[in-house]
């Protein structure tokens, strides 16, 4: 009897886990490398991670619903397995938990999310995916334009139209102290901030452009930001030019009188030798509070399609801001940073 019913909890066991399976997909990407660099206070040498990108562990699913509709959930976290010697943060910080309903008419999302500025425009102007070393993620954080991603948001994306896809946040509670969101660093957003993005295909061209209007959690005056932005596969090199101008820049001095700020960027992605590529990137910053470039030239070789071995070398000047998303060994200014490793996604 006792043996009938460990059975028959077994294939119980194996039932449920194969339901749970059923339209849920985990994803992520991790790398580990050496670093070397000189900048701010905290850039320094040693064995760090998160160093091509951000490491990330997701779960996704979907489900279809009547009248050709989907219903679908996503939950992004940055992770920091454990402590080198480089940083000292460890743990996991959500990044995305949201839930989304589309079909013909788009798709609504509400939660925790990818802001429109950032998703629906920036992003697709930037050829290392919003990775860590040449990214236009740098303007966008140094500009306070949109945070990349918002607490208590609801969002609505357009279906594609003639080459046309945009999309709209907005921030339905705040982030401060009371608003039940939480605050990243010192990004306090009031609620009633939005942002408005999208791209449009012109043959072989892809233009693109937004708007952001942040309000500040302590109801001082909001930063408001534009961006307009253009790319193209040339063949021998994937090139996008953009152009980012915000009013009340802090950068990520919390304590600096804000200022006007503008950023001229281009960045290309060049195929070399087989498996072998090429990513080199410029931001020129004009600004109030933040002043000077970021320049990085890399190598990426792709040992398979998820596994990648990759250098990068990447210099800041002025105060702007030098390694930016990198696990304790970034966001110092004025340096440069050295890093080569390997990374992997499932």
């Amino acid at each position: 009897m006792k043996k009938t019913q460990m059975a028959l909890a077994a294939v119980a066991l194996v039932a449920s886990t194969a339901a749970m399976a059923n339209g849920v997909t985990v994803s992520g990407r991790f790398d580990i490398g050496y670093q070397s660099g000189t900048g701010g206070s905290t850039v320094t040498s040693g064995l760090n991670d998160s160093l091509l990108a951000p490491n990330l562990i997701g779960f996704s699913g979907s489900e279809d619903l009547d009248g050709g509709m989907k219903a679908d959930f996503n939950i992004v976290t940055t992770f920091t397995p454990a402590k080198f010697s480089s940083y000292t943060n460890a743990g996991f910080i959500f990044l995305q938990q949201n839930v989304g309903v589309s079909g013909d008419f788009g798709g609504i999302r509400v939660g925790q999310q990818v802001d429109s500025f950032w998703g629906k425009g920036v992003a697709n102007f930037d050829v290392t995916g919003g990775a860590n070393m040449g990214s236009a993620v740098s303007t966008v954080f140094m500009h306070g334009a949109s945070g990349v991603f918002h607490d208590n948001a609801i969002s609505y994306n357009t279906p594609s139209i003639g080459g046309l896809n945009a999309g709209a946040t907005y921030i339905v509670n705040g982030n401060g102290a009371g608003d039940g969101g939480t605050a990243r660093g010192s990004a306090v957003i009031d609620k009633g901030s939005y942002s408005v993005a999208g791209t449009y295909d012109i043959g072989s061209i892809k233009v693109g452009a937004g708007y952001s209007s942040l309000k500040a959690a302590d109801a001082s005056t909001g930063n408001t930001s534009t961006f307009v932005a253009a790319g193209t596969d040339l063949g021998v090199a994937v090139v996008n030019v953009l152009y980012v101008s915000s009013s009340k820049t802090q950068g990520f001095d919390a304590t600096a009188t804000a200022g006007k700020a503008n950023t001229f960027g281009i960045n290309s992605s060049i195929p070399l030798v087989g498996a072998l590529t090429g990513v080199v990137g410029y931001y020129s910053t004009d600004g109030t509070v933040i002043n000077g470039s970021n320049t990085s030239a890399g190598l990426r070789y792709a040992l398979s399609k998820r596994t990648t071995l990759f250098g990068n070398w990447e210099k800041a000047t002025g105060n702007t801001i030098l390694g930016i998303g990198q696990n304790g060994g970034g966001q110092g200014t004025a340096g440069t940073i050295t890093t080569v490793g390997i990374g992997h996604s499932f």
